[in-house]
């Protein structure tokens, strides 16, 4: 990438420093070969190294979902997931998946749950989010997120057409000056619309998970987060 170890503006802290290319959707979600297509924007080593974890806790509770069976990419993910859990330096991170173990909410005939499920860490999941929003919102407008603007997203697993969310984002969606949408490989999808001062976002990963987030959250690309909290059933299906 041609700001390769120029220093230029990073695209998350906005400080002028030696940038390498930091990929979008981070290349530890996909699977090899990568897409043709990856995108690629300049970010300071600091940065890049600080989204390592989040995006390895991202990978690791997303590919093991259920839901990811059928996505060729999460599949393929496993291998590594599991060679990396059993490195000795990586005992910690073992163990703290470990301890968000919980009964699954799914039930066997005779009530009793059926094994166990992680107990997903939101935070660290919304991380990873929004850090590819703001990669895309680069890529798509070629400058950085705005210093002063507002991010906010919310994760959730099972989407379908009908879905609250997705039905706010298409209107949303439908009311926006300019609208653009992707595909990197068969992994991930993206749709943003961008209005005066805002923009809004849905993400799709390995078929099944998705983020949605606005940004500068004006109140009409806010509706988009609030419907994910006003609506319960939504809530009972997200990461949890």
């Amino acid at each position: 990438m041609s700001s390769r170890n120029k220093n230029r503006a990073c695209v998350y802290c906005g400080q002028v420093k030696k940038l390498t290319a930091d990929h979008v959707p981070p290349k530890s979600l996909l699977a090899q070969p990568y897409p043709t297509n990856l995108l690629t924007v300049p970010a300071c080593g600091d940065c890049n190294a600080s989204f390592q974890l989040d995006d390895e806790y991202t990978r690791t509770v997303v590919s093991m979902d259920v839901r990811a069976s059928k996505n060729h990419d999460a599949q393929s993910q496993l291998p590594a997931i599991i060679r990396s859990l059993q490195r000795p330096n990586a005992k910690a991170f073992a163990d703290y998946l470990t301890s968000q173990m919980a009964a699954t909410r799914i039930l066997a005939p005779d009530g009793v749950p059926m094994g166990q499920a992680i107990e997903v860490d939101r935070r660290r999941v919304h991380a990873t989010g929004a850090r590819i929003i703001r990669g895309l919102f680069y890529v798509e407008k070629g400058k950085p997120v705005p210093p002063g603007a507002l991010l906010r997203v919310e994760a959730t697993a099972g989407l379908n057409s009908s879905d609250p969310v997705v039905l706010q984002f298409a209107r949303l969606y439908g009311q926006c000056s300019e609208r653009r949408d992707r595909e990197i490989g068969k992994a991930f999808s993206y749709a943003a619309g961008f209005g005066p001062g805002f923009s809004i976002w849905l993400m799709l990963l390995y078929d099944y998970f998705a983020w949605a987030g606005t940004v500068d959250m004006r109140s009409t690309s806010a509706d988009l987060i609030t419907c994910l909290k006003d609506h319960p059933e939504l809530l009972a299906k997200v990461l949890g």
